[in-house]
């Protein structure tokens, strides 16, 4: 099913005040990622982090809380970048349907964090630990976002302005249009 917040509101109902006062990606879609990848956009909780080998006063595996900036704010950019963050959803629940099937617990599935935009490019932030393959999913999905334009998927190009921003000429040409008036 949809996750529920600890406030027992759905979690995509308490995110559509976010996606209306920043860029996100439009409620429709945020919602069918969610429908598709469920395990992945679970709802926050505890996850099991193992002691860090270079920090000697990190002993033992403890639980930590695994909320981040995407359940605050959502999907933070726009819908052109939906096959991106579709292709590595799909790529984070296979993983996580890889360690159900080792019979891993879901305090060590990786979790989302975090989707966004910026500096002109996608940032997909995940918590937990992801395997080799998966991390150079995200990195070829993020390089490539440098060429897709971020509101309507259509080739484009990083521009420089005031903000840096992946667009196609025709998105460019309209986001300056807004700005001059």
């Amino acid at each position: 099913g949809t996750p529920r917040g600890s406030s027992g509101r759905n979690l995509g109902t308490r995110l559509i005040g976010a996606i209306q006062k920043a860029k996100t990606m439009t409620p429709a879609l945020h919602a069918e990622l969610i429908r598709r990848y469920p395990k992945f956009f679970r709802e926050p909780g505890q996850r099991l982090v193992d002691p860090d080998p270079e920090d000697p006063s990190s002993s033992k595996t403890q639980l930590e809380d695994d909320m981040g900036p995407y359940d605050e704010r959502g999907i933070e950019c726009g819908d052109g970048w939906f096959a991106l963050i579709d292709r590595l959803c799909q790529a984070c629940e296979r993983e996580i349907e890889g360690l159900i099937a080792l019979g891993i617990s879901n305090e060590r599935w990786p979790r989302v964090a975090q989707i966004k935009e910026k500096m002109g490019s996608l940032r997909f932030r995940i918590t937990g630990p992801v395997s080799d393959s998966l991390q150079e999913q995200k990195t070829r999905a993020e390089l490539e976002s440098l060429s897709v334009c971020e509101q309507c998927a259509a080739p484009g190009m990083l521009r420089d302005g005031r903000w840096r921003h992946t667009y196609c000429d025709r998105c460019h040409a309209e986001e300056e249009a807004r700005r001059r008036h």
